[in-house]
């Protein structure tokens, strides 16, 4: 197992080079283990190919491999690389003959026989293609139809390459055959059947070449109404341009070589102009090659010359290795005259690159018994490989229970320290909410009971000796420390309610201009004293939804602040304003202000209170608990103050229901 996965690693230093060679060793890797190595080859295998994976950790082993196999399959294909198309089109099939799924197993069969036909293993083509064939038999339907046709096309091509005409022809009829009578709105089928058309045309163009005089002219007759029945289902079905010039193209050979050869050029010069409209170089150097072809035996060598050269020149640019010796071949005649040193060059280099081409396709065929052989030695190492992992297995095993008790313990202790951390701030946070209520108690509650006992005692001692005057000042005394303490005692319940996170928002629907009236009514005594303007400019229609209590506080706790910090005979303003679904609140008066260094931490827990124009005290947690009443009910407050000019405080409360 640490082999297999050490291997993965090695190999994917390489993927992007993506070798064939480092392909097998994954697949070999992802057959030979389960689990987890043989995930990480199959996902080390799509990423050497350049694919996402269409897999998860989670998808089965069999499902796995065929879809990696399709991946491979198809990457060899496009690269043509047969040999290995060929060698995982066979591991694909025996999977599928496995399973029982016969429609991808007659895929595969014909993936296998195309592979074959490139390699030039033209039996081993045809057997694949009878089997994919008998497959489709068996499955039946209008979709084995279409494959059956389609894999005898392709046995007819291999049997036109090997010059065996009679049987190619036998095969393309019958493939027409089997269409039957097409409808004229059968598009694909009218398609199919200007390939067999044009493919007949191409048989008996061929085959005229090995004729006598008057046989070959009633072959190329009969190639050119094939051709021309070829053309005309593919100009009224709007088949692809590729096809159109493909058509044009054999029409062309057909017409020129029955003795009509300006006809076959001017057919020649249309198939040119639709390939260059649509950028279809390699039709352009195919034709251009063909055109030469036909001026050289015309004896137009000036325009032979020129068409010869400009499909070496695309054939070059675009690397079309066979047009180009097609090209330098048909060249050298051409300009033999004129420069046979130039002809003998060009000569030379056409039987280079036909040597390269027969060496190419021989080293095909050599690598394919290369690769088997060493896949065969390889699956072998593989083995013996494997059986020593076994051995390895228990001991990785072990030592992963072993790891697996050690991140247990880790975790465990981890998660021990986290609630002795956590119950660490929980003692801390009640400790300071008791030193501060204690605080609050002994400084800001005893000051206006201590005054309320001082005038009761004063009022019992010498009530007989009072007048009505004395006695009413008192009872005011008594009443303004009473309020006082009403309020710091409301504020302090509140604060605690909210360090014990039990408060609950309750929302209303209510009249907001009435709340704000009630509010200033509390707070008259002290307004009174110190002779100040109040104004309600709540819109009095205004009504708001949000917890009723909480927002009266609030208007308490801020509109007591700026009585307090209001100088005699000043103005104090209450507002608000809609702002989507929310309303704004602001208390403004033209105070003392507040510093801008206190204005950081003015909502603080432990911020201490100034004293008043009138050297009233403070709890110091008034805008505390309002900060936390206004974020409970998921509003904002802020606040602006310029020290001597006076301050603004503004929050929001819920508009609507």
């Amino acid at each position: 197992m640490i082999k297999a996965a050490l291997l993965i690693g090695v190999l994917l230093g390489f993927s992007l080079a993506c070798q064939a060679q480092d392909i097998d060793s994954l697949y070999r890797v992802f057959e030979s283990n389960g689990g987890e190595e043989a995930y990480q080859a199959a996902v080390a295998i799509d990423e050497a190919i350049g694919r996402e994976p269409n897999f998860d950790a989670h998808t089965s082993k069999d499902d796995i491999k065929l879809k990696v196999l399709r991946t491979m399959i198809l990457h060899f294909f496009n690269n043509e690389e047969y040999q290995h198309v060929a060698l995982y089109s066979e591991k694909g099939i025996a999977h599928y003959e496995k399973i029982g799924d016969h429609f991808n197993l007659a895929g595969c069969y014909m993936t296998l026989a195309n592979a074959y036909q490139r390699l030039g293993q033209f039996d081993k083509a045809i057997d694949c293609y009878n089997r994919c064939s008998d497959i489709m038999d068996e499955l039946g339907g209008e979709m084995a139809e279409v494959n059956k046709r389609y894999v005898m096309n392709n046995i007819a091509e291999i049997h036109l390459s090997m010059d065996e005409y009679s049987r190619a022809e036998e095969l393309y009829r019958t493939c027409i055959a089997m269409l039957g009578e097409v409808a004229p709105t059968d598009t694909a089928a009218n398609l199919d059947l200007a390939t067999y058309w044009q493919n007949l045309a191409e048989v008996r163009i061929a085959d005229a070449g090995k004729a006598d005089s008057i046989t070959s002219a009633a072959k190329l007759d009969e190639a050119v109404s094939f051709a021309l029945r070829s053309l005309d289902l593919s100009q009224r079905y709007h088949d692809t341009p590729h096809k159109i010039v493909n058509r044009l193209v054999a029409l062309s050979k057909a017409t020129f070589q029955s003795g009509r050869p300006d006809e076959g050029l001017a057919l020649m010069e249309e198939a040119l102009r639709i390939a260059k409209d649509n950028g279809d170089v390699f039709m352009e150097a195919v034709i251009y090659v063909q055109r030469g072809q036909f001026e050289s035996q015309l004896k137009h060598n000036a325009e032979a010359e020129k068409d010869f050269l400009a499909a070496i020149r695309s054939a070059e640019e675009n690397h079309f290795t066979e047009v180009l010796q097609q090209a330098l071949e048909g060249i050298g005649p051409v300009v033999r005259q004129r420069d046979p040193v130039m002809a003998l060059d060009y000569l030379q280099r056409s039987v280079a690159l036909r040597d390269s081409l027969f060496n190419e396709r021989q080293q095909h065929l050599i690598r394919d018994y290369q690769v088997r052989y060493t896949m065969q030695q390889k699956d072998h190492e593989l083995e013996m490989e494997h059986a020593k992992t076994k051995q390895n297995r228990m001991y990785a095993i072990v030592l992963a229970i072993v790891a697996a008790l050690l991140l247990l313990i880790a975790v465990i202790w981890y998660r021990l320290a986290m609630v002795r951390k956590k119950r660490n701030e929980v003692l801390q946070r009640v400790n300071q909410t008791k030193d501060r209520l204690l605080s609050i108690v002994s400084h800001d509650v005893k000051t206006p009971v201590g005054a309320i006992c001082t005038v009761l005692r004063q009022m019992t001692n010498h009530y007989d000796t009072m007048d009505d005057t004395d006695r009413k000042a008192s009872l005011v005394m008594m009443r303004s420390s009473a309020e006082a303490l009403n309020d710091r005692v409301v504020n302090i319940m509140q604060w605690v309610r909210g360090e014990l996170e039990n408060a609950e928002i309750r929302r209303n629907q209510f009249n907001l201009n009435r709340l704000v009236d009630d509010c200033i009514k509390m707070q008259m005594a002290s307004i009174d004293a110190k002779t100040l303007i109040v104004r309600n400019e709540v819109a009095p229609m205004l009504t708001v939804c949000d917890d009723e209590g909480a927002v009266s506080l609030v208007v308490q706790n801020l509109l007591g602040n700026a009585v307090k910090f209001s100088y005699p005979n000043g103005e104090i303003r209450v507002k608000a304003e809609e702002k989507g679904s929310r309303v704004w609140l602001s208390v403004e008066d033209d105070g003392m202000g507040i510093a801008e260094k206190k204005l950081e931490k003015i909502f603080g827990f432990m911020t201490s209170s100034a004293k008043g124009t009138g050297g009233e005290a403070g709890t110091g947690i008034g805008l505390f608990v309002s900060k936390q009443l206004v974020d409970k009910m998921g509003g904002e407050i802020s606040i602006e103050s310029v020290k001597g000019e006076g301050t603004t405080v503004r929050f929001s409360v819920n508009a609507k229901v």
